[in-house]
């Protein structure tokens, strides 16, 4: 089936909703019927239809709820504490936050500031925001932060159809070793994709990672109330991070489950969907 009609349908059976809450307005999905809750937090990009095959196969088993990160605020600590009002809001049980990349590093601050929701982690591809990380690791992430402003400042100089398109063929090329059918597929979801990322958008994707800075505090004893409800996801292929962050973020957590075979690089969740999905459903099944 193409993109195209898959999405339609999808859209037509878990349409998006919107509330207003702590001044935060979140356009969301809500679907299934499960006991246990997957809340799916989407990377960098900040549109969750990205993760709409996720959404449809994690509802089989789960309730499920993701979201686009609303504009109105650039602090991860507004962030989180709408998010966690949201979940209440929503009277959702038995929290599970899936996140992938940026969308890991809001789940912990989540987790950190409102463990009363929160049942379990699942973070693939992610950072670390633990200030007693390695100065190795603590180095690669703040240069990553540097290297989110001087991005701010291009996002604001560049035209933004051409900025998109730019952006557009980068993750294009993640998709050369893919069949065909495959590749036409995800180029079609990513080009849905970026036909709703405005500058605005864009912008405060930024300054929300930039902010992230902000959030670097000693949590490895915050979290030891995960104790074995945490899955890891970080594949040997991808570099982003870098391997010190991949291991501050193995050390901070309560004796995490680690997988390191899900191959595809950053993307991996996308270009390994079945395998992906399959490994957090059991996971997340697996914790009393």
């Amino acid at each position: 089936m193409d993109f195209r009609t898959d999405f339609e349908r999808f859209n037509e059976k878990y349409p998006v909703k919107s509330m207003r809450i702590n001044g935060l307005t979140f356009h969301y999905r809500l679907g299934g019927n499960g006991e246990k809750t997957v809340v799916l937090l989407i990377g960098g990009l900040g549109i969750s239809d990205a993760f709409y095959k996720h959404f449809t196969e994690f509802a089989s088993r789960f309730t499920v709820l993701t979201f686009d990160y609303p504009y109105e605020t650039c602090r991860n600590a507004v962030l989180a504490d709408g998010i966690a009002a949201l979940i209440q809001e929503l009277r959702l049980r038995h929290v599970y936050l899936v996140g992938q990349s940026y969308g890991g590093l809001i789940a912990q601050v989540i987790a950190k500031r409102h463990p009363e929701i929160v049942s379990g982690l699942v973070l693939s591809n992610t950072g670390c925001l633990d200030s007693d990380m390695g100065d190795e690791a603590k180095a690669f992430l703040l240069q990553m932060v540097n290297g989110l402003k001087k991005t701010v400042r291009l996002v604001k100089a560049v035209p933004m159809p051409l900025l998109k398109r730019i952006l557009f063929k980068r993750i294009v090329r993640e998709f050369t070793q893919c069949e065909p059918d495959a590749r036409k597929y995800l180029t079609d979801l990513f080009d849905h994709v970026f036909n709703k990322i405005t500058r605005r958008h864009e912008l405060n994707m930024c300054r929300l990672m930039i902010d992230l800075e902000n959030e670097l505090e000693r949590t490895k004893p915050v979290f030891t109330y995960l104790d074995k409800r945490v899955l890891l996801l970080l594949s040997d292929d991808d570099h982003t991070f870098g391997e010190p962050v991949k291991q501050a973020l193995i050390g901070t957590m309560t004796n995490p489950v680690v997988n390191t075979g899900i191959g595809g690089r950053h993307l991996a969740l996308l270009l390994n969907a079945d395998a992906y999905i399959r490994t957090v459903a059991e996971f997340i099944n697996s914790v009393a």
